[in-house]
């Protein structure tokens, strides 16, 4: 063991200490460690090419040589980077995230380059018999693990995804240590991308989920999935009615809005009442999409059970004011107009009219401020 072996050593045990370090760290002082590596590295990979490129080994072993030892020492640079806790990037800045992988990469390269550089230069060369069979089995070896450990938890992510197979997502990894590498909620994900897969054709399986938020998300997907708005609206964790269709349901009401189109073209349909409150609660009729609405909802309220005809006046009665622009005289002249018409033969509707009445004697009060004069700023 010449000079070179023990130097590579020890630089060796140094570079693969601060790998650990580097890991372990979620400080500012990451990026100052990992400069340190970038260097380490690349005098390692230098120095050991250095001697492997004049010895009596064949071109191409100096040259796989050259390109398996740079994969090594920048690979496990980056792999210990998502072992442990990454920086955020609203800690630590934008410019940080787009330097580390570009420097890794840049570093490597350089490495590979200079290792072919030295591999062709001296491919006659044979100052010396070196066996670098072992060497590059053990390093081949290496870099294959942490190739497959990096790649690990979503490969079996994935898997679990495509065959839809829940019971797959036990054999992920995950630390109670901060590791992006092996997150502790990467096991949450897979069962909870799983569990739509599957109730997207088969059993609804969400409510197998632990987390209430992970049973909500299957609840959605699978709603939106399924083109069935109320597997959303009927399973889904919420504190009020007016929540499960305004903010839990919310997407895929929104995505199946020509659905619910076409329900409330039937006021007889099953799911009236689901369309309905997706209107009221979600969709509404004051924007201008939403006002495609407004003759298919008085025809509910001429057709439609009594439940749906009340919603659908409710939805009128509570959107009378947006819809005359927040004028008082407007929202009167649209309910006496649009919608009394529709109800005032209707006895079982009476409390509605009763609203409207009321709603049709308020009296705008003139406030007093208008007489105070507003200070001049000078």
């Amino acid at each position: 063991m010449d000079k070179t072996d023990i130097t590579s050593i020890i630089l060796g045990i140094v570079f693969f200490l601060g790998l650990i370090v580097y890991a372990i760290t979620s400080s500012k002082q990451k990026m100052f460690i990992h400069i340190i590596l970038l260097f380490l590295g690349l005098f390692i990979s230098v120095l050991m090419t250095n001697k492997v490129t004049k010895s009596s080994n064949p071109l191409k072993l100096k040259i796989y040589f050259s390109l398996i030892t740079s994969l090594l020492i920048f690979g496990s640079i980056v792999f210990f980077w998502y072992l442990g806790n990454i920086i955020s990037i609203d800690e630590m800045g934008l410019t940080t995230f787009l330097l580390i992988l570009p420097s890794i990469i840049l570093f490597a390269v350089i490495s590979l380059v200079v290792g072919l550089i030295l591999s062709i230069s001296r491919k006659r060369r044979k100052d010396f018999d070196y066996n670098l069979k072992p060497f590059l089995w053990i390093f081949s070896i290496i870099f294959l693990i942490l190739l497959i450990l990096f790649f690990y938890n979503w490969i079996v992510v994935n898997l679990a995804i495509l065959t839809n197979t829940k019971s797959i997502c036990s054999l992920t990894i995950s630390s109670d240590i901060k590791s992006n590498l092996f997150n502790k909620g990467i096991k949450r994900y897979c069962l909870l991308r799983s569990s739509t897969g599957e109730s997207k054709v088969g059993d609804i399986t969400c409510g197998e989920l632990e987390n209430i938020k992970d049973r909500n998300s299957c609840y959605r997907w699978t709603a939106q999935n399924r083109r069935d708005i109320k597997i959303c609206i009927d399973n889904v964790a919420s504190e009020t009615e007016i929540l499960r269709y305004n903010e839990y349901c919310t997407s895929p009401i929104r995505f199946l809005e020509e659905d619910i189109y076409t329900i409330l073209k039937n006021p007889q349909h099953p799911d009236i009442m689901y369309a309905l409150k997706s209107v009221h609660h979600s969709l509404g009729i004051c924007y201008e999409e939403g006002k495609r609405y407004i003759p298919l909802l008085k025809e509910i309220i001429k057709q439609g059970s009594l439940g749906s005809k009340k919603e659908a006046s409710d939805i009128f009665i509570e959107g009378a004011s947006c819809l005359a622009g927040n004028s008082l005289d407007g929202e009167k002249e649209f309910l006496r107009n649009e919608i009394l018409p529709l109800i005032k033969d209707q006895p079982e509707l009476q409390s509605y009219i009763d609203r409207i009445n009321q709603k049709l004697s308020a009296v705008k009060l003139k406030g007093t401020t208008s007489n105070i004069k507003t200070p001049t700023i000078k």
